[in-house]
């Protein structure tokens, strides 16, 4: 379980406000952290966004300058470095900052409009485009990607060296999952504890139960996480319940019962041993 009243010591440092009474550190911000704290970015985070290569972000460098100055939503989250993890939203772009034992190199999984979608034919598997604030792109698609920065401080992109692709899905599995009215999703929300996101397939309200993989009271089914191991992301069955930590609630409700936690998950261990391979929904 996550405490409900972390000390936030690393936010405060950095000049930040965290709530401090029970409503606020229950509060979301989006999908993305709940009870973060609000404040200028962490400087390694506001130096990453601004220093994005022009050519891979569709906002000028120039208003990312200026964005960067103004308030966002962060937190510290515990890694494998000597500082802390960060994870921060400001708008539509949100980062994650993954140290290692080199203090002077940080990886970064970066959400952002990376490309653009003026022009470009509509995709039923795609979300909707955002509308951007300045730039000579209107609108465009989020998407992440990892940035390596050393001590030249320039982002340098590794999407494709550590980054998997989806897990793979057998063609009978795809088309149940379109029977089903099913949609592939890449859950992000977890990074704000740990090093994981999941990929799952979430089906509408439906009495009908989901496939053998299915999870949560959620209508939902596993297909599989993707989790940073100090080097790299890579695709896991398993992984144990420090990895995947239950959102916090409120004193005196059920551990793990708050949306989207309750409900069975075989795949969440509470024990240290996990699967590094994938099994085929």
């Amino acid at each position: 379980m996550i405490p409900l009243a972390p000390d936030q010591a690393a936010e405060r440092q950095l000049g930040a406000r965290c709530p401090v009474d029970l409503a606020g550190r229950l509060a979301p911000q989006g999908d993305l952290m709940i009870g973060a704290c609000q404040g200028t970015l962490p400087p390694h985070l506001a130096a990453l966004l601004v220093a994005l290569p022009e050519q891979d972000i569709h906002l000028p460098r120039s208003w990312r300058e200026r964005e960067v100055r103004q308030k966002a939503w962060f937190k510290a989250v515990a890694g494998m470095g000597q500082r802390p993890d960060f994870i921060a939203r400001l708008g539509d772009i949100w980062m994650r900052s993954f140290e290692g034992a080199d203090s002077s190199t940080t990886t970064y999984l970066v959400s952002a409009p990376f490309d653009c979608a003026d022009g470009a034919l509509p995709n039923e598997n795609a979300a909707e485009p955002v509308r951007l604030a300045a730039g000579d792109c209107g609108q465009a698609y989020v998407r992440q990607r990892v940035y390596l920065v050393g001590g030249d401080g320039v982002p340098q992109d590794i999407t494709a060296k550590v980054m998997p692709a989806a897990p793979s899905i057998a063609e009978a599995d795809r088309a149940r999952h379109r029977t089903r009215e099913g949609k592939i999703s890449l859950d992000h929300s977890k990074l704000q504890y740990g090093p994981a996101m999941r990929w799952f397939v979430q089906y509408p309200e439906s009495p009908q139960k989901t496939g053998p993989h299915s999870f949560s009271d959620w209508n939902r089914e596993h297909l599989a996480f993707v989790v940073w191991n100090g080097t790299s992301f890579e695709l896991r069955d398993t992984v144990t319940r420090a990895q995947w930590p239950c959102d916090p609630v409120a004193p005196g409700d059920k551990p793990c019962g708050g949306f989207p936690d309750s409900g069975p998950d075989a795949y969440v261990l509470a024990g240290s041993t996990v699967n590094s391979a994938v099994s085929s929904p």
